[in-house]
């Protein structure tokens, strides 16, 4: 399915998907920001406190009564991290309007109730409901406190933020703590009203009779005089390979690799590493899966993943405390013997329909279909998804060794149990939590 762009004024993009697949209409906004640690923090209590209240809808119960008198429309808002972009998003779903008794006049009060929601939060005009800011910063709090109780998370933030200490890609999607606390209802409605006024917006649509859709966005949306203009990602070239290792109260270890790719969605093997990524651990029949886990038994779980707009492969696995050494052996084995080109053509092909498999099915959900442009739009070069499936399907052998051969690792870490006394290595950051 493809996407009919159209401006709507300065630095508002809007992207119609006309289909009659789907008995609904499915619109997201999406406010684009660099990631810094300040601004992190700030844009992610934004979602709390808009749920709460809009000047017309002033509580999340006149909001509940809205959305059922128009036949149980859904709306939702969340914070998006892809690349060293944060991104604001606000997501509406509704019956096709057209399937209804006086369908426009439903259309209009829906896009209407939208965008009043997230544009005109309830409060004095300067800030946002004093007691709203004290709640849902305490709500953020408790969440970000509360990430130490998935491990596996926890690990995964803490193995970014260490591999990215000086990069903005290193900064946690929901911010931090310190900053958390330092926040005033004025600081947060301020970026909140330059997140309005001068960020990127995109905005996509998946349904019928877009037309009437665009002209009522374009009637709601006001000018804009400019656009603030967005940095791109930070390339660091790796000199020595770093090893962190901290400990805590769980029952496994998880271990993460994190490689440097040298390789990002506009480059011309960006698919030759998709399909590299999953020969060596995207799948159930992938390297990794099959030699870690199956074959030596030394993971719960373990695969790898490719992070396209900074350019980065994540390997990941949860192991048992005392098969750190084997297992990151045998991980590093797996990546060397595709590195010398030991891929076979089943391998290959299998990997290649995985994809293009879970690439087509995404044609079955709207939201799915809108969100798999996030990084084009952060990257500024939307594809159709039959653009990445020709792209894919035409991925060599050659090209994946290529691509393969260029990756290297940065950082090594570990989060291990208390229990077990940390094993010294050259270079290694020891911590407890």
């Amino acid at each position: 399915m493809k996407f009919v762009e159209r401006e709507l004024g300065q630095g508002v993009r809007l992207h119609l998907c006309e289909t009659d697949k789907f008995k609904s209409l499915t619109c997201k906004v999406f406010i684009q920001q660099d990631l810094k640690g300040k601004d992190a923090t700030s844009t992610a209590l934004l979602p709390l406190l808009l749920r709460r209240g809009s000047q017309k809808f002033p509580s999340t119960l006149h909001i509940a009564r809205e959305l059922e008198d128009l036949y149980a429309a859904e709306l939702g808002s969340d914070v998006l991290k892809i690349g060293e972009r944060q991104i604001l998003e606000f997501y509406l779903q509704m019956v096709d309007p057209s399937l209804l008794p006086e369908g426009d006049t439903l259309l209009e009060r829906s896009l209407r109730t939208f965008w009043e929601i997230f544009t005109q939060p309830q409060g004095p005009g300067d800030r946002f409901v004093d007691s709203y800011f004290e709640q849902e910063r305490s709500t953020l709090e408790q969440d970000l406190k509360g990430l130490v109780n998935d491990r596996r998370s926890y690990a995964l933030a803490r193995f970014v933020a260490l591999m990215c200490a000086d990069e903005p890609f290193g900064i946690y999607k929901y911010g931090d703590l310190d900053t958390l606390t330092q926040l005033t209802n004025g600081d947060v409605f301020e970026h909140y009203q330059n997140l309005l006024w001068k960020y990127p917006v995109d905005i996509f649509c998946v349904g019928r009779n877009l037309d009437r859709v665009a002209k009522l966005f374009a009637s709601l949306i006001p000018s804009r005089d400019r656009t603030t203009q967005l940095e791109t990602a930070t390339k660091i070239q790796v000199d020595d390979e770093r090893f962190f290792e901290e400990t805590m109260d769980l029952n496994q270890a998880v271990l993460a690799m994190g490689y440097r790719t040298n390789r990002t969605y506009l480059d011309d093997d960006y698919y030759a590493l998709l399909v590299a990524n999953g020969i060596l651990g995207g799948f159930a029949h992938s390297k990794l899966f099959m030699n870690v886990r199956e074959k030596a038994s030394l993971a719960y779980y373990v695969g790898s993943n490719i992070e396209g707009s900074k350019g980065l492969m994540t390997i990941t696995a949860g192991i048992s405390d005392d098969k750190q050494e084997e297992a990151l052996q045998i991980i590093k084995e797996q990546v060397t013997a595709m590195q010398q080109g030991e891929i076979t053509p089943d391998e290959l092909e299998q990997t290649k329909r995985g994809l293009i498999g879970a690439m087509t099915s995404i044609n079955d959900n709207p939201a799915g279909i809108i969100d798999r442009n996030l990084i084009g739009i952060v990257e500024g070069e939307l594809r159709t998804i039959d653009q990445v499936v020709e792209s894919i399907r035409r991925v060599e052998y050659d090209a994946c060794i290529r691509v393969m051969q260029d990756i290297k690792l940065d950082t090594t870490y570990i989060l291990r149990p208390q229990s077990t006394e940390p094993k010294e290595q050259e270079g290694a950051y020891h911590g407890d939590h």
